[in-house]
């Protein structure tokens, strides 16, 4: 017998942690007053480009990003992030560029509509250009509209799963897209997390005609990509000046695409939960 109780309550207590996780996933919407920010700092390097582009040499550039979500209560919750980058390009026909400042900037409103047998959320984004000018080449400077639904299900003690699927307009010369992805996170106790994504996109194939590559390789007009991306984090404990807060270190490579670069990209990221 205490043994078993023993058990129940690891297992208990490895559900309340998961939970806790799922705060900051995509389909669950958190309580009125509670949120979820990251700052994160990342590096990418390409040599490779997937696709019709031979004269593309290499790549790389760095950014710094800020995500964060806060709920608004009646299940609705605010997010949205803010990116700042600075690239490096190398093309045999194009030559060097180089630009650095901030890129687009997006904000969302989600719903979550229900919890049980598993969380449905639907969300609406808005990607607006207005902190760049068109000339320097942070981004293809114009606006994108993305609906999306979004499924969750807590495995308990083995995790969380989810999905997503949306669809995203854009204006102007590039195509619009049909977005998805795949989640999968589990704790391994109070402090350490894993967590695995495969994020994709489908182009809809609608561009403008000759728009098929765009000066900035890192933003395409028209393209397919799936990315994995790989993340351990570790959650301080919930006491003294350090409550809340997390550190994250994520692998991103893109394994299939058409249009896109492949290249590897790691983030360090520090996170805080209130």
């Amino acid at each position: 017998m205490k043994n078993h109780h023993g058990l129940t309550s690891a297992l208990l207590t490895l559900s309340a942690i998961t939970c806790s996780f799922q705060a900051s996933a995509g389909a669950w919407v958190g309580a009125k007053g509670t949120g979820y920010t990251k700052l994160g700092y990342a590096t990418y390097h390409s040599t490779t480009y997937l696709g019709n582009n031979p004269s593309f040499k290499e790549f790389d550039s760095t950014n710094t990003s800020l995500y964060a979500e806060y709920g608004l209560g009646r299940s609705f919750a605010l997010y949205g992030s803010l990116l700042h980058q600075s690239y490096d390009q190398d093309d045999a026909i194009i030559g060097k560029s180089h630009a650095s400042g901030f890129s687009d900037t997006e904000l969302g409103l989600r719903y979550q509509w229900q919890a049980e047998p598993f969380v449905l959320s639907t969300s609406l984004l808005i990607k607006t250009p207005f902190l760049y000018d068109k000339e320097d080449g942070l981004g293809n400077h114009q606006e994108d509209y993305e609906a999306k639904v979004l499924f969750g299900k807590s495995l308990n003690q083995y995790g969380y799963v989810g999905i997503e699927l949306g669809y995203r307009l854009r204006s102007g010369a590039p195509s619009d897209e049909y977005r998805y992805l795949f989640e999968y996170g589990f704790s391994v106790n109070k402090n350490l997390y894993f967590r695995t994504k495969l994020d994709g996109i489908l182009s809809a194939n609608n561009s403008d005609p000759g728009s098929q590559i765009s000066q900035n390789l890192s933003n395409p007009l028209a393209s397919d990509s799936g990315k994995l991306e790989l993340t351990t984090g570790w959650n301080f404990n919930q006491q003294g000046a350090l409550k809340g807060y997390g550190i994250e270190l994520t692998f991103t490579r893109e394994i299939y695409g058409d249009n896109t670069l492949q290249g590897n990209s790691i983030q360090l990221g520090i996170t805080k939960v209130y």
